[in-house]
């Protein structure tokens, strides 16, 4: 039962009065078993016993044996949309209409019933019925498509495990944890920038912590949990830049000092200071900024090692607003290249840029409302890569605000204490169990995709494995510390390769939610865009005339061309393998159309 209807009720509306003729029961079971998701609770099990009931399908069992359960399986690899499917709803509402003892209950989930009596439903009861579909349209929440209460579960079971976990979850709705954990952990990633992994796709390179984070959220849904976090765990940063700042503003001083006083000009030279800032706010100068990026190298076990930038902003309309002219230009490709730390350089004419070519270590996180990811990341630039470099996980507006919170004295203490410890990891990491869970789950996934001819699913399923290892790397990290300090090993077990997964989860979800359908018409723009139309020229109509096997003189004719000029052209078939010599004077065509 559906909300109190026989699921064979709802599918005889589904399959309406029209019979499934032979030759299109397969694709029609399929596109059932892909809409029996939705009002089923994605039960594969259930949705088999459904399609094995229904009559077309028990056709084809006897028939030829169909496997319902592979047709099952391959419905469970489709992406699953936000809402009900059309024609699923249409069935729900056909029923709806047809039965009023159930239609309370199809609309809003209520068990009471509307009227004892069977038939049609009054005009009162419509007017009812419509306002309150309206309604629940209206207050529908787009996010309910997300397994947000499973994530929660999953992430407050960990936090019994995983230090600083606790702390950072403390008066957090359960459906703002993914975003907080995401956050955090680029942000305790971020201090890690002195170690480094060798990844399973290309070994021999180094890999580093690379974040991309965008927390959306609606107008007052809380974003500012972010920034409090930002203030706590990137304090290691913050408090080493504020010297190098102090040194810059002595040296932009210094040069005003030299406009307006006659003492100061017959100083010294002043020498612009080689100052590692590593926090950047949006209204930074690209020169400044790969100045500073080019200065924060530093030694680590004997080879040079770049020191990753950092970013945050409350407002990503900031961001987006500061690229669009004055000094912060060709933000967006310094953005792209940071995900692998890609090589950029520039060679300008003035004085004050540098010259030469640099990689690009920055992380950055950004929180705003989904216009402004809109305005980010949009169907017109969606070949760009940005969206599956990007992880953008919701912040939905949820919980009531509570007045007194229960504080932990010592939860500031323990974040700054692992930041800190953080902030001193340095050398290569061993990665192999998170290697192989993220090598096998990306494999499956990419079989799904593969099965289902799914190009938009194999595009976002790209790069999802690296923020599977770095957002949960830090915190196993944390967890196994002293076999760390130790040894320099991390001895994993099935809970740090749980964690690696939920990422991976989070991450695959929120591409699918967030870029799924742009995916989905980039690749079919794309193809309209590629179609080539083919030409049929008379030079290929003569071709298609001429018999299988033919001689000089009907190609003479058929081309209408002299002798000289058809023994040309047949000796070039022949060395181009389009026809060959069956005898003498006679010659055999290899294909049916000219390449």
């Amino acid at each position: 039962m559906y909300h109190g209807v026989p699921y064979n009720k709802i599918v005889e509306a589904w399959l309406g009065e029209k019979k499934v003729e032979p030759g299109d029961r397969h694709h029609t079971s399929l596109i059932l078993a892909d809409h029996l998701r939705y009002i089923t609770d994605n039960d594969p099990v259930l949705i088999e016993k459904i399609l094995r009931q229904t009559p077309f399908v028990k056709d084809i069992v006897e028939e030829r044996n169909e496997d319902v359960a592979q047709t099952v399986k391959s419905a469970q690899g489709y992406e699953f949309l936000r809402g009900i499917p059309k024609r699923m709803k249409q069935a729900l509402d056909k029923v709806l209409a047809s039965d009023s003892s159930t239609a309370l209950g199809m609309t809003n989930g209520s068990s009471s019933r509307l009227s004892e009596a069977h038939g049609e439903i009054s005009g009162d009861e419509k007017r009812f019925l419509d306002s309150a579909r309206n309604d629940n349209s209206a207050g529908e929440d787009i996010y309910a498509s997300l397994p947000l209460d499973k994530w929660a579960e999953e992430l407050q079971e960990m936090a019994k495990h995983y230090p600083c976990m606790k702390e950072l979850f403390a008066n957090v709705h359960p459906h703002k944890l993914a975003a907080v954990w995401f956050s955090s952990a680029a942000l305790f990633g971020t201090l890690m920038t002195r170690a480094w992994y060798h990844f399973w796709y290309e070994p021999e390179l180094i890999r580093r912590l690379n974040y991309c984070i965008f927390i959306i959220g609606d107008p007052g849904a809380g974003k500012n949990i972010v920034e409090k976090f930002y203030k706590k765990i990137a304090d290691p940063m913050i408090q080493a830049d504020q010297c190098l700042i102090d040194a810059v503003n002595r040296y932009k001083e210094g040069r005003t000092e030299r406009t307006t006083s006659t003492k100061a000009q017959k100083a010294e030279a002043l020498k612009r200071p080689v100052v590692p800032i590593r926090v950047h706010p949006a209204r930074t100068a690209t020169g400044e900024f790969i100045r500073h990026m080019n200065a924060a190298i530093e030694t680590v076990q004997g080879q040079p090692l770049n020191l990753h930038m950092f970013s945050f902003d409350a407002e990503l309309d900031n961001v987006t607003k500061q690229n669009k002219g004055g000094d912060w230009k060709d933000r967006e490709i310094l953005e792209l290249k940071a995900f692998h730390n890609e090589e950029d350089g520039q060679m300008y004419a003035n004085q004050e840029s540098v010259t030469g070519m640099f990689n690009v270590f920055w992380n950055f996180i950004y929180t705003g409302t989904p216009y402004a990811l809109h305005r980010k990341v949009n169907q017109r630039n969606f070949g760009t890569g940005m969206s599956t470099r990007l992880a953008v996980i919701p912040l939905p507006d949820k919980g009531l605000a509570k007045r007194h919170q229960q504080v932990d004295p010592d939860a500031n203490e323990a974040l700054k204490t692992w930041a800190y410890r953080l902030d001193r990891v340095e050398g290569e990491i061993p990665i192999d169990q998170l290697n192989d869970e993220t090598y096998d789950w990306q494999s499956s996934h990419m079989e799904i995709a593969e099965f289902n001819g799914d190009k938009a699913d194999r595009t976002l399923l790209k790069r999802i494995p690296y923020y599977g290892i770095g957002i949960s790397l830090p915190f196993i990290l944390m967890r196994h510390w002293d076999e760390w300090q130790e040894s320099r090993s991390l001895t994993m077990d099935e809970m740090d390769k749980r964690l690696c997964r939920l990422a991976m989860e989070i991450q695959y979800k929120c591409q699918q939610f967030y870029f799924g359908e742009m995916a989905f018409n980039y690749f079919a723009d794309q193809n309209k865009e590629f179609v080539q139309r083919r030409r049929s020229t008379r030079y290929d109509e003569c071709f298609r005339k001429l018999p299988d096997e033919f001689k000089t003189q009907q190609f003479m004719d058929v081309f209408g061309c002299s002798q000289p000029t058809a023994w040309k052209t047949i000796n070039r078939f022949v060395s181009e393998g389009i026809v060959e010599k069956a005898k003498y004077g006679l010659y055999r065509k290899l294909v049916k159309e000219l390449p």
